[in-house]
């Protein structure tokens, strides 16, 4: 509220002209404007024939247009439901997913592996958890190229059982050049939920690791 130059509080007038009406406009409110148009047109000079049959057109198009996202809206709502229910048929089951994050919930351990381009003449395998901790340190040796297991019993570097959560596993690998060999990472685990809140679709594996549903390779 605004105040007088001593101080007195100052009433504040209403607008003279309050806003009416709706923020939107559809086809019903275009056709009045296009009817309005037509009675207000000077009868010594009318609307030409070929710019009404244009201005009509656009009506029709605009109109067409709206229905049409109207209804892919619809459909991608229906599609939307249908994927959902889709994802229900996964519970319980194992899967496989791109990517090096496991979990670990009780006994049961998500199981991984990778897969080196080349011949490693040293390798060692690092588990960290949550908060990119060190975890475990396992030696590998040597190591051929191809697709190996993770081989993790979920304990930390004094072999004690770590906690329950999420964790990830990565290998380092090296050629006799000391060069390191890139590795190509998958993770599995049990579809124990399916996350909505975030707007998209999220698989929780091992009731502890989030995954999008594009990052599954498969059903186990």
């Amino acid at each position: 509220m605004e105040t007088s130059t001593i101080g007195v509080p100052l009433a504040q007038a209403d607008p003279l002209f309050k806003p009416v009406g709706k923020q939107e406009l559809d086809s019903s409110d275009f056709m009045t404007l296009f009817i309005t148009q037509l009675q207000h047109q000077d009868p010594m000079e009318p609307m030409d024939s070929s710019q009404m049959a244009t201005q009509l057109a656009d009506f029709s198009n605009m109109e067409a247009t709206m229905q049409m996202a109207d209804s892919m809206d619809q459909l991608l709502e229906y599609q939307t439901s249908q994927n959902n229910l889709q994802l229900l048929s996964l519970l319980d089951k194992e899967v496989q997913v791109f990517g090096h994050s496991i979990g670990v919930n009780g006994e049961e351990i998500g199981g991984g592996e990778f897969n080196l381009q080349q011949d490693a003449d040293m390798a060692v395998l690092e588990i960290r958890d949550a908060a990119d901790r060190l975890v475990k340190i396992v030696d590998l040796g040597r190591i051929s190229r191809g697709t190996h297991s993770v081989e993790w019993d979920g304990t930390d570097m004094l072999d004690k059982k770590v906690e329950d959560g999420a964790y990830s596993f990565e290998v380092k690998a090296y050629d006799q050049a000391g060069q390191q060999i890139v590795a190509d990472y998958k993770a599995s685990g049990k579809v124990t939920g399916i996350d909505y809140e975030s707007g998209t679709a999220l698989l929780v594996l091992d009731h502890h690791v989030p995954t999008s549903v594009g990052a599954v390779a498969g059903v186990i």
